[in-house]
């Protein structure tokens, strides 16, 4: 069956994508091998093609029109889906080399992944694991974009038909306060937790909005002093003694220095899970994952 074709030039895209993400020609020039004006035809020509405006000239360089920002998200999740068909080819052979992608906050991978990790590398230590830690929001953006070949994340999330889910564990929280802190800081119930000084995770994240839920319940509403976006941040503010903080009980156990207070009411869990896109792992993803699915 003969292939569609619209006299696409995909060099043109090349081209396109490298200035995108460079804003620079000169840079774009260096990067591609190809001299400034060449790089300056091939855009126009593409501007041409698509009779669309897609770089504004300015005296600090350039910048995407909105036109262009908006094909960018297409030639750049294909361009990733390019480099993704080529890592496999590569690696198809065999694991003697090849490259694992992971989105996973700073607390999953220290406190789940330490013992995975050290044994993957000692059964495949010419594979290089390569861990992103950004927001969840991030981390998702880049998963759809596949810079990453896996997640493993919390809360809830829509997948589409190639991409799996597969629960891991479930984390309860905690509220902690300093050892030293403990007899002025003591509470029993959440009616006395809310008059206390707390620091709570953001309102956006999932554990936020769960927490919420139980004061809800309950008839009380939380005034935190301090919004904090990780487990790390508030575990630190709580050190420094400016009052009690919601972290994962996992994390609070490993301080010494710190007081897990017992209330009368039950918190959140936490289900943390992986999830992947079954039709783009690479075959050192595969291995890993067979590896995560029979941790004990």
């Amino acid at each position: 069956m003969a292939l569609p074709c619209n006299n696409l030039n995909l060099n043109l895209y090349r081209v396109f994508y490298t200035v995108a993400k460079t804003k620079s020609f000169s840079e774009s020039s260096r990067t591609l091998h190809i001299s400034q004006p060449a790089i300056s035809k091939h855009i126009q020509n593409l501007e041409y093609e698509l009779n669309t405006l897609l770089f504004y000239r300015t005296n600090r360089g350039i910048e995407l029109t909105p036109e262009a920002k908006e094909l960018l998200i297409y030639i750049e999740k294909a361009w990733n889906f390019i480099m993704l068909g080529e890592k496999h080819l590569v690696e198809s052979k065999d694991l003697a080399k090849g490259k694992i992608s992971i989105g996973v906050p700073t607390y999953i991978s220290v406190y789940f992944l330490n013992n995975l990790v050290k044994k993957f590398r000692k059964e495949h230590p010419n594979i290089i694991i390569k861990m992103a830690n950004e927001s969840r929001e991030k981390m998702l953006e880049l998963f759809h974009q596949y810079t990453l070949d896996m997640l493993i994340i919390s809360g809830s999330i829509d997948v589409t038909k190639e991409q799996k889910i597969i629960p891991l564990y479930k984390e309860n929280y905690c509220f902690v306060c300093k050892k030293e802190q403990k007899e002025n800081l003591a509470v029993n119930t959440l009616n006395e937790l809310v008059e206390k000084p707390l620091l709570l995770p953001v309102k956006t994240t999932e554990t936020r909005k769960k927490l919420e839920e139980v004061f809800t319940t309950e008839g009380l509403t939380a005034d935190p002093i301090m919004e904090l976006g990780t487990n790390e941040m508030i575990l630190n503010y709580v050190r420094e003694g400016l009052g009690i903080g919601y972290i994962l009980e996992t994390i609070a156990k490993q301080q010494e220095d710190l007081e897990i207070l017992k209330l009368d009411k039950e918190l959140p869990e936490e289900e943390i899970f992986l999830i992947y896109n079954e039709t783009t792992l690479p075959p050192a993803g595969k291995e890993f994952l067979n590896l995560i699915e029979t941790k004990e």
